[in-house]
């Protein structure tokens, strides 16, 4: 369910009212359970020595994922408004992530494999935020970006992020 509405400023318009397409973002979802599911179902069957149960394992890990992605599919939308850029998600409850214009620094799109087959695109906002990656003895920073993911149509959607962002500099100057 679409709550951005509820959250809108007064003389907020919105320009673009959208959320992930389907296939690819359980297909991306299905990929990744798999994954998770051959490793945590080899490691049990292995502690266990039994595979049979590692096996089983693997299945429900595979079947929870699908089914959270689905849960979190449905309540996952997007927006971009005369103010800001708004992303609405959460499985239990509403989180909502709001990006002012004037903490944009750059916009862009990022059509991966399944973008290309699906015909969709990632729309990628970085606000300068760094985050550190810490995989065991070493740690790594990286840009965080906030993102619409398997969006239909991503470079319409960046022209209008663009033109948004655009029409607030002009206001500002």
């Amino acid at each position: 369910m679409n709550e951005i509405p509820n959250i809108l400023e007064p003389k907020e318009k919105v320009v673009y009212d959208g959320k992930p397409e389907f296939a690819p973002y359980i297909t991306s979802t299905i990929f990744g359970s798999i994954v998770a599911g051959a490793v945590i179902g080899i490691v049990i069957g292995a502690l266990l020595k039994s595979v049979i149960v590692g096996s089983a394992a693997g299945i429900v890990i595979l079947v929870l994922g699908i089914v959270l992605a689905n849960m979190s599919y449905t309540r996952t939308h997007y927006a971009i408004t005369n103010k800001r850029a708004i992303i609405q998600s959460g499985i239990i409850g509403r989180d909502f992530k709001s990006v002012d214009y004037d903490r944009m620094q750059n916009v862009s799109v990022d059509v991966g494999i399944l973008g290309v087959i699906f015909k969709v695109g990632t729309i990628k906002i970085f606000t300068g935020e760094i985050e550190t990656i810490n995989t065991g003895k070493t740690s790594s920073m990286q840009s965080k970006y906030d993102k619409f993911h398997y969006v239909s149509s991503p470079y319409e959607v960046l022209k209008k992020l663009q033109t948004e962002l655009s029409k607030r500099k002009e206001a500002l100057a």
